[in-house]
Order: C-alpha cells, then sequence, then structure tokens
C-alpha cells in the first residue's frame, strides 16, 4: 500500500535488524497501517521496504522517522535517595551515577525519569525518593544516528529502544492489572539486563554479566563443534531444537537469576509472578518458556490490540493481530509514548 502524504514512521534499529512501522500519523489516534521486519543479513537491507512503504522519491531523500535504538553501553538503572534534598545538589547525583554504574556521567547522555510515568523526575523534590537512570555514551548515540542516516532514515527522534519497551511494560501492567511482579530480561552477547516492573513502576534493575555468548559456548560443548562461529550460526538457525537443551544452556544465567529474585523477595515480601525475554529473536522464543518453567513461574504475555486500542492506537487490516510477537513491543511502545502534535514530518 502505498503511504499517503500524513503518513509516519517508526523504526527500531539494533544489530539485529531493523523493525519498522507506517501509520496514519504521529498523532493520537492513529492506525498501524503496515509492519515490517528486516534482519540483519537481510539481502539489500531496509531500503526495499522504505522504497515500498513510500520513501520520497526524489534522489538522496531521506525517509524521516521517530527512531528507538540499543546502544551496546547503555544504562539502566534505579537510584534511590534516602534524603531527597541531597539530590538538589548535581554533584551528588553525578557521583552515585559514577560509583554506582562506573561511568562517567560527562561522556554520556543521560536522563533521569520517574519510575512509573517514565516523564522527567523532578530532581531535588521532597516527594520524589526513587528514579530511573538510563542513557548511554554520547558517541554511540551519535554513530547509530550516522548508521541510520546511511541506511536512509533521518531520526527525527532518537531514544533508547530498552526505555520504550520497559515503559510499554509498565503501562500494560496498569491496563491489565498485573497482580504480581514480572521480571523483564533484556539477553544480550555477554551481559543481561534484569527489570523487575511492580504495580505500574519499575522497581529494581541491574545487569547480570550472562547473556547469550555462554549459552552458545555450551552448546558448542555439548554437541562438539569445531569453533564458536559453527555454535553462533547453529544457535540462530531454525535447523535445531534446542528446547531439550534449554535448561542447560541457560544453567550459568539462570542460577544468577535465581539469586537476584530470591533477594528482591526477601526485601519486598513479594512474589515474582512471570517472565518475560523482550528482544528475543523468533527462533530463541523457546527462551521465555525455558525460564519460565526452571524459575516456576508463568510466562508473560500481551494482548496487542486491547492495549493498543487503549493508547488510541488501531491496527489496520492487513496487520494479524494474532500473530504480533512480543519482540515488537519496543516499536509500539515508541507508538504509544508520542502524545505529541502532528509536525512538520507529515
Amino acid at each position: 500500500m502505498p503511504s499517503s502524504k500524513h503518513s509516519a514512521f517508526f523504526v527500531e534499529f539494533s544489530n539485529a535488524g531493523f523493525f519498522l512501522a507506517r501509520t496514519s500519523g504521529y498523532g493520537l489516534p492513529m492506525t498501524v497501517e503496515e509492519i515490517h521486519e528486516v534482519p540483519a543479513e537481510s539481502k539489500g537491507g531496509i531500503a526495499p521496504v522504505l522504497e515500498k512503504a513510500g520513501r520520497p522519491s526524489r534522489s538522496g531523500a531521506y525517509t524521516r522517522a521517530r527512531c528507538g535504538v540499543y546502544p551496546q553501553n547503555r544504562v539502566l538503572g534505579k537510584i534511590t535517595v534516602d534524603e531527597p534534598r541531597k539530590a538538589r545538589d548535581p554533584r551528588y547525583l553525578e557521583e552515585r551515577v559514577r560509583a554506582e554504574f562506573n561511568i562517567d556521567p560527562a561522556a554520556y547522555s543521560l536522563a533521569v525519569l520517574n519510575p512509573a510515568s517514565g516523564v522527567p523526575a523532578d530532581v531535588g523534590s521532597l516527594m520524589e525518593k526513587e528514579f530511573f537512570l538510563c542513557g548511554a555514551p554520547t558517541d554511540e548515540f551519535g554513530a547509530l544516528q550516522r548508521d541510520l542516516l546511511n541506511h536512509g532514515i533521518f531520526p527525527d527522534r532518537l531514544e533508547l529502544g530498552s526505555v520504550a519497551s520497559l515503559g510499554a511494560l509498565v503501562d500494560y501492567h496498569r491496563f491489565a492489572r498485573v497482580e504480581h511482579p514480572t521480571l523483564v530480561l533484556e539477553i544480550g552477547m555477554t551481559d543481561t539486563r534484569v527489570i523487575i516492573i511492580k504495580a505500574g513502576a519499575v522497581d529494581s534493575a541491574q545487569v547480570i554479566p550472562q547473556g547469550l555468548r555462554s549459552m552458545i559456548a555450551v552448546v558448542q560443548r555439548e554437541l562438539g563443534l569445531k569453533d564458536e562461529a559453527a555454535a553462533q550460526r547453529l544457535f540462530y538457525s531454525e535447523s535445531f531444537d534446542f528446547k531439550e537443551m534449554g535448561p542447560k544452556l541457560v544453567d550459568r544465567l539462570l542460577r544468577e537469576l535465581q539469586s537476584s529474585i530470591g533477594f528482591y523477595e526477601v526485601q519486598t515480601g513479594l512474589s515474582v509472578g512471570q517472565v518475560l525475554c523482550i528482544r528475543a529473536p523468533e527462533q530463541l522464543s523457546w527462551l521465555n518458556k525455558t525460564f519460565a518453567k526452571n524459575l516456576n513461574v508463568d510466562p508473560f504475555s500481551i494482548n496487542f490490540p486491547e492495549w493498543l486500542e487503549q493508547n488510541g492506537i488501531q491496527l489496520g487490516p492487513e496487520i494479524k493481530a494474532e500473530t504480533i510477537p512480543v519482540r515488537w513491543l519496543g516499536l509500539f511502545g515508541l507508538m504509544a509514548d508520542t502524545k505529541l502534535p502532528e509536525d512538520e514530518t507529515k
């Protein structure tokens, strides 16, 4: 379907590839007219999809889009301030960030958000004691912006895809009146970001230094493969069913998660009720059920049509709502977060 002059584009970009949506506009309510997934290894990249979806016809023109990205060294964390007056001093939070996250704040683009609403926190307010910190090295944001431009996409808004996903989950918790805390896992190659959402807010966030690479090493060892590259190709292929081997593959990460959950439950008196792996590609969808079974919790599910409708987002007739996978959550989170007026990107 060709785009109209009022069409808007949303793009999620990571090392796995692109998610792209064309909508009826940026303002809510909106209709999602088409969605596309373009894996990183796709021949021709995203260019053919952009042409089909309605890239401007003039030579060298960019497709303007609101984009979510995943910098390698992004930061997601919770900060609790016992004495809110201290937060009025900018040096106080800066030193907390430097000490607790082991980063140089001057080299990062950081935001301090309210963990429930997702809006910028009123740092120094006597009423706010808990903050959600997010950001990434400024250089990495710049590199990703250049990558998007090289693919023909002009990002007129750029934000962390992780925050869009978490914002969507926080909103869904309130919408669906989820009773028990949810364990959210964002598994990377070398580490896993572990977030717990409770009562419509981010309640806990940490990083565990175990990721997909440790699972690939088990695949190599168990199957007697000659090198890590062969194991990685098999791990991401659809030619081998890893469901039975799953508990062995996740054992090291699982033990870390059990420890983290145990500590959280002792501290809060609450029991984690469900788990959700966000951003896992289709061939790794077995991870969610494997973690749920071995942690003795339920796999978290999302009713996309009802939640999107509640946010003023309708799915077009060509999109089969029942087939939308959880890995699209970040892209829809970008849309649900866009309560902005129509602008010049029409």
